[in-house]
């Protein structure tokens, strides 16, 4: 990613409360509807229990309620073992490309929270996170989820989140994982927003950075809060009856 410029599809932030707002309005009438639904799960975030919805090719996974997927209820889950009410509140926080969820979140329960993108209106400032325009230091927490696909020097972003975080501070930053190498392309793809294909050995670029990495995996956590990401045909087909999981993956990294 270079400077700003037009946005070329991606999101703008635009009536994304008032989306959101919607969403949420469907949750009993879905829950009501699939009531005998032998498919039934716990949401972390909104502590809704019920059905959830597929996603296209997806099988449940999104809550009706909030709205929030598979990545983001493994979010909430890795947050919680790290800052508890206290610790939330000593946390200054840089938020990128910030979910709904989160961002409320982190403005009820923590010391100080910016957002940042590089393209969306509803944030705090636009810029390249290759070039974070904040001092050394400045915070305790960076939240990036589904960022380092799109960012051309991905090795200078990884060193910027660095740079402003505090020592003992953390980097949470996942990534779609789908293969087992990590494919770079030189340019953009024209059908793709993406300028890499994530493999498993991705993180390996966090650990020449960071001096600790841990990855956690949705086996660790209880089947209720439903984590796995279970796909039903081709990655960008629904017409196969294929059944296959992608990893649903979070790295924790520390300074």
């Amino acid at each position: 990613m270079g400077k700003i410029r037009k946005n070329d599809g991606y999101n703008t932030g635009k009536f994304k409360e008032v989306e959101y707002f919607l969403k949420g309005l469907r949750a009993p009438i879905y829950k009501l509807i699939n009531f005998n639904s032998k498919h039934k799960y716990q949401c972390p975030i909104c502590n809704y229990n019920g059905p959830f919805l597929d996603k296209k090719n997806r099988h449940s996974a999104k809550c009706p309620k909030c709205g929030e997927l598979e990545r983001a209820r493994m979010a909430m889950l890795v947050l919680n073992k790290y800052f508890d009410d206290n610790k939330a509140a000593a946390t200054d926080v840089l938020h990128i490309s910030p979910e709904n969820f989160l961002r409320k979140l982190f403005k009820k329960k923590y010391k100080s929270y910016i957002t940042g993108d590089l393209y969306r209106k509803d944030v705090d400032k636009q810029f390249n996170i290759e070039n974070i325009p904040f001092a050394d230091n400045s915070f305790d927490l960076v939240f990036a989820s589904h960022v380092l696909e799109y960012v051309k020097n991905d090795t200078q972003a990884i060193s910027e989140i660095k740079r402003v975080l505090r020592p003992g501070g953390l980097a949470m930053l996942p990534v779609p994982v789908i293969q087992d190498k990590t494919i770079d392309y030189d340019e953009r793809p024209k059908d793709k927003r993406n300028i890499r294909e994530i493999g498993i050995d991705y993180f390996d670029r966090y650990r020449e950075v960071f001096s600790n990495v841990n990855v956690y995996e949705s086996s660790q956590f209880e089947d209720k809060f439903k984590l796995t990401i279970d796909m039903k045909g081709d990655l960008d087909s629904e017409s196969s009856s294929h059944k296959y999981q992608l990893p649903n993956l979070l790295p924790v990294c520390r300074t």
